[in-house]
């Protein structure tokens, strides 16, 4: 009996210690990208590691309560932690940006990025790595399951539970008031890194939203209020305003680890010569598009949210709140967001109508675009709805245009179109990456430098902002860049008709009040704190309380009534029309439908019936019916779209 008693000590010391801190030794590794990570993490930072670990044992200390389950249960957990580890290891090699608990609410895509960034061979062995985890997990289940219950000390397996929770807890308590471990992450990657994956990922499990201030209270929001000032009609100016953020987009002869054949982005450096602009500070590197996005138009910091937090997955699902686009809607604006990519992708089809837009364009509702080798469509789209929505109003417009083309993944692309070689790279494993990069870079340039004729020819009071979301995901590091960090890229102001800015470096939270300060417009709390504080020593707390105030306080900003409202945004403006109906020659079911906005998602309906559909062109589609009577009323359909005015289609007439 003794030696039994001992040999469970022993595997369960193996278990419940051995097990997780080698699970931790793998995880870092992982985390850090280096086979042997997780062991310089140890030697180089050990009570991050042990910490971490501790985190780790506690979690796996629930087994010592189940008995004959204990060793599932620990191997359960343990398989959970590999495989949260190996996704943060894949995503972090084609993104830059570690794996959160905020990436689990978009699970809905993940096809796409398993298509983007995984090849069929990579992809086979990580099914195969995951089938053998779960199954060893089962195998440990079955043979518990079927094993005689052993009898065991209840009070015993207590005290050890609670003294792990104990230990645990007040380390855990002791890492943070130190400092040791930090609670918020203005830079995600290097928090991961310093703070350990284990304590991170939880981190991001457990903080959402905006810390409520300590001092928080109505006389602070309207302290804070008293020195904004009202908008003086007679000095606003009200052009066209087109905020267009470029996909990984910089200026790339600041890298100084590579050299091409020619200029890659001639356009856009010939406007930073020539209109001002400056550096960008953004909160992501490699991806997180949508948090640039969402600090561009509502003015407020990603930081002060949870580490790692999308809001527009978050708070903006549910809460109207100040934008852009509610800032200039009192004068007269009517606002647009274009987006050529898919419009649920981070909830925007939701998000935009929240932040107050009238119109959301994205790629479904697009017609005769095309695709780069790496599948997103590209920029030059854009230059089409830009000018659409231009049109269409008579009034002034906003327009917030997001591209897409210069997305990753960069690597293993050999069949494309070479407007730009690279002609010297210090690494040559990513020569091939920095090429296709390159290329992608070249051509977002003439769209630019398109969009710019386009408005030149107008006559148009437009003003025009274009910056980059952010660098993109080829590793770079700050030692690889002259005269810039990692999460800068640059912006630039361009008018025809002579208003002037400041060069100056800022943050892409502070870009969309910088213009409307120029154009006389103080509208929005976040805005007017913004244009009073800026240079202010407590002016990122005061931006906080204001935030906290929107959107999780009692909006004591407004007297406890919050003014936004979620608009009735439209999809698109797009028009389907049905000019002609014929039969198809030599076909007695298959019919042809000429006419106008249509696109990949029509669908022609004969009276009540969705029938086949195939989609020619945006002038053209056909359908098939068979045995049913075509004399009704049809219409071609799309989802979010509407439909065309009925049209009246006479078998026997068409063939007479």
């Amino acid at each position: 009996m003794k030696k039994l008693y001992k040999k469970r000590t022993v595997i369960d010391i193996v278990i419940f210690i051995i097990l997780p801190f080698s699970v931790n030794i793998v995880l870092e590794s992982l985390n850090n990208k280096a086979l042997f990570g997780g062991f310089i993490k140890l030697f180089y930072d050990p009570y991050v590691f042990l910490t971490n670990t501790l985190i780790l044992i506690l979690m796996l200390s629930p087994g010592i309560l189940f008995n004959r389950f204990r060793y599932f249960w620990a191997g359960l957990v343990s398989a959970v932690w590999i495989i949260l580890g190996t996704v943060n290891y894949i995503i972090t090699i084609n993104r830059t940006l570690p794996f959160t608990a905020y990436d689990l609410g978009l699970i809905d895509t993940l096809p796409l990025i398993i298509k983007k960034y995984l090849s069929p061979f990579y992809l086979a062995l990580v099914c195969l790595f995951a089938v053998a985890l779960i199954l060893g997990v089962f195998i440990v289940f079955f043979r518990a399951f079927s094993s005689p219950r052993e009898k065991i000390s209840t009070k015993r397996v207590l005290i050890c539970f609670i003294a792990v929770f104990i230990i645990s807890s007040a380390n855990l308590q002791f890492a943070v008031g130190t400092g040791a471990l930090k609670t918020k992450f203005p830079e995600l990657s290097s928090a991961f890194k310093d703070n350990g994956f284990v304590y991170s990922f939880m981190i991001s499990l457990v903080d959402k939203g905006i810390d409520k201030p300590e001092d928080y209270s109505k006389e602070l929001i309207d302290s804070i209020k008293e020195n904004f000032h009202e908008t003086d009609m007679e000095e606003v100016k009200t052009p066209n305003v087109i905020f267009l953020q470029m996909e990984s987009f910089f200026d790339i002869s600041a890298l100084n680890n590579v050299e091409f054949s020619r200029e890659v982005i001639p356009n856009f450096s010939k406007l930073l010569s020539e209109c001002p602009s400056g550096l960008l500070s953004v909160p992501v590197i490699g991806a997180g598009t949508v948090n640039t996005e969402f600090e561009v138009v509502t003015g407020m910091r990603v930081a002060d949210f949870g580490a790692g937090e999308y809001p527009y997955k978050t708070i903006l699902t549910e809460m109207p709140c100040e934008s852009l686009a509610t800032n200039l809607k009192p004068y007269g604006y009517t606002s647009h967001f274009i987006h050529n990519y898919k419009g649920g992708f981070y909830g925007r089809n939701t998000v935009y109508a929240n932040l107050g837009y009238d119109y959301f364009y994205s790629v479904e509702y697009m017609t005769d675009y095309e695709k780069n080798e790496n599948g997103w469509a590209k920029d030059k789209v854009l230059l089409r709805y830009i000018n659409e929505c231009l049109d269409e109003t008579e009034g002034v417009d906003l327009i917030t245009a997001i591209s897409v083309q210069g997305h990753g993944n960069y690597s293993g692309i050999e069949d494309y179109e070479r407007h730009v070689k690279v002609t010297k790279c210090k690494n040559k494993d990513v020569r091939g990456s920095y090429e296709f990069y390159a290329n992608q870079l070249y051509e977002m340039d003439i769209f630019l430098g398109e969009l710019i004729s386009s408005i030149e020819e107008r006559e148009e009071q437009t003003l025009l902002v274009i910056y980059g979301d952010h660098l993109p995901s080829l590793e770079i590091k700050n030692d690889d860049l002259d005269g810039r960090g990692i999460y800068e890229t640059d912006y630039l102001i361009w008018n025809n008709f002579g208003m002037r800015f400041e060069d100056e470096n800022i943050s892409s939270y502070q870009l969309s009040s910088k213009v409307l300060a120029k154009l006389g417009i103080n509208e929005g709390v976040i805005n007017s704190c913004h244009q009073c504080y800026i240079n202010d020593s407590d002016y990122l707390s005061k931006l906080q309380a204001l935030s906290y105030d929107i959107l999780y306080g009692e909006a004591h900003a407004f007297d406890g009534k919050r003014p936004y409202r979620t608009s009735d945004m439209k999809i698109n403006r797009r028009k389907i029309k049905i000019h002609n109906i014929e039969l198809k020659d030599g076909e007695d079911d298959i019919y042809i439908i000429t006419g106008e906005g249509f696109s990949e998602n029509s669908y022609v309906r004969v009276g009540y019936n969705v029938t086949y559909t195939e989609y020619v062109d945006e002038n053209t589609l056909l359908f098939k019916i068979r045995g049913q009577n075509i004399d009704r009323a049809i219409t071609v359909w799309e989802k979010d779209i509407g439909e065309s005015e009925k049209y009246f289609f006479n078998k026997a007439e068409n063939q007479g």
